[in-house]
């Protein structure tokens, strides 16, 4: 009985040392999980206000640019046309610009002499439109900025190139998207809700204050738990190193004490 009861009191001093050692690894998990959540969330928080930032001075450029020239529109397309290519040129973000009359497009520095009904309703808070699928580049979006005093009014136009190098500048697994109306576009891509790249993780959605578009941000499925994987892998050493120390000295101080005979 004497070795039975000594056997059962060294399991239970084992199991509580071991328990109390586990303590601070499992605190130290803890916190190190939110830590990474919280990290992520605010990277994905930074990361939509950079992103409007560097997006509202490409469309600032659209901006300036058209309202450079909007005092050409109603005049004569032989008479102007020099000079809104020229216009054009001096932007290297600007791609073409049309100058409109009773929303009516008559001038344009790619098309020269034309006429094509523009809808002011297909513009993104009467604004912007993102072209999917254009007649002059099939392959590559267009965005559409429209500057407008009726009757006349100026178009002015930049490859969503543009705005997807600047997406592809954020680094650290980030998805980054701009949403025009029903419209996407991200860094490699563009499109519908649907063929946006996974951004379920730590998403976050910041509008621009100057020209209302959205941008959407997140971390795909799983990015979390990878990086979660790496951050334990540096820190588990330390962790149980505090757990080991933590149940030596707890042994001590609980059990070591209590098994020296009294003087």
């Amino acid at each position: 009985m004497a070795l039975s009861r000594l056997a059962g009191r060294s399991l239970l001093e084992f199991l509580i040392t071991l328990l109390i050692g586990l303590a601070p690894v499992a605190c130290g998990l803890l916190v190190l999980a939110l830590q990474v959540e919280r990290k992520q969330e605010e990277t994905a928080a930074v990361s939509a206000a950079e992103a409007i930032y560097a997006i509202d001075l490409v469309i600032d450029t659209l901006h300036s640019t058209s309202n450079a020239v909007l005092g050409l529109a109603g005049q004569r397309c032989e008479q102007v046309l020099p000079a809104l290519r020229q216009a054009a040129l001096r932007q290297p973000s600007v791609r073409s610009l049309i100058l409109i009359r009773d929303n009516r497009g008559y001038c344009g520095t790619v098309l020269g002499n034309f006429d094509a009904a523009f809808d002011p309703g297909s513009y993104f808070n009467q604004r912007l439109r993102l072209d999917l699928q254009n007649q002059i580049t099939p392959d590559m979006p267009v965005l559409h900025y429209r500057l407008q005093e009726h009757p006349v009014g100026v178009i002015a136009t930049s490859d969503a190139r543009t705005l997807q190098l600047e997406l592809q500048g954020f680094q650290n697994g980030i998805v980054l998207a701009l949403q025009f109306g029903s419209d996407f576009l991200w860094a490699n891509g563009s499109g519908s809700v649907a063929q946006v790249p996974n951004y379920e993780e730590d998403k976050q959605r910041q509008v621009s204050d100057k020209y209302g578009y959205v941008v959407h941000a997140g971390y795909p499925d799983g990015h979390t738990r990878q990086v979660l994987r790496q951050a334990i892998h540096s820190t588990a050493p330390l962790l149980l190193l505090v757990g080991i120390l933590t149940s030596a000295v707890a042994y001590w101080s609980l059990f070591r004490q209590q098994r020296q005979p009294a003087p």
